[in-house]
């Protein structure tokens, strides 16, 4: 999207918005080129802050992006990168090559694709991605997928979605960040909730204060 190459061009420092510049423009079909920009977007943009205008945050809300407030620099260069790759190569490259960035990619990089999910056309093409980062025991990356990202509420099947949101009790996570949670919540859902409750009680553990917006 022209809005994220923009935000990020105006944000950067000189010297880093001219790596990006160089980067964006000659750079992202090979795929050691666009591994060396995708990684590299946190050494060379790690200390600036994005420039975040309401027209901004407007365009990227309204493409899918729940909080576009709360990424980083390094999340929106990588996002760019990301999204021009995908534009030049074939379609039906599309989801090995978005499983093989998420597969050898560091905390921070697989926690940026998680987050540009729902900007690549077609983002239902990626769910078995998805469902599988959910797996992570890294809260940076679980929290990337489940915490201010429309993707699971928009293309998770019921018992995915209901794994999500019990994981987010199990490692702390604050449910209130899963975008879609009242319309997505279920009978099934509510049942494993109280489940997990009996259970914390117990053995003598506390509930999570926020088991009453699944349960309600």
């Amino acid at each position: 999207m022209q809005v994220i190459e923009a935000l990020v061009l105006r944000s950067a420092e000189p010297n880093a918005a001219r790596w990006f510049e160089d980067h964006i423009e000659t750079k992202g079909v090979s795929a050691t080129r666009f591994r060396a920009a995708f990684a590299g977007a946190g050494r060379r943009l790690g200390e600036s802050a994005p420039q975040l205008q309401g027209s901004d945050a407007a365009q990227l809300e309204h493409a899918g992006v729940a909080a576009p407030a709360q990424w980083t620099l390094p999340t929106f260069a990588r996002a760019a990168f990301l999204l021009r790759t995908l534009h030049a190569l074939p379609p039906g490259e599309h989801v090995e090559f978005v499983r093989e960035v998420y597969r050898r990619g560091d905390f921070l990089e697989q926690a940026a694709l998680l987050q540009t999910l729902m900007l690549i056309p077609d983002p239902a093409r990626f769910v078995n991605i998805a469902v599988e980062s959910c797996r992570t025991n890294v809260r940076d990356v679980f929290e990337a997928i489940a915490c201010e990202n429309r993707y699971p509420a928009t293309y998770f099947a019921d018992a995915n979605f209901n794994q999500l949101v019990i994981k987010a009790f199990f490692t702390g996570v604050a449910v209130e960040r899963i975008v879609g949670l009242e319309r997505r919540k279920s009978d099934e859902l509510r049942r494993m909730a109280a489940d997990y409750a009996s259970e914390r009680r117990a053995a003598g553990r506390a509930v999570p204060n926020d088991l009453d917006l699944v349960l309600s």
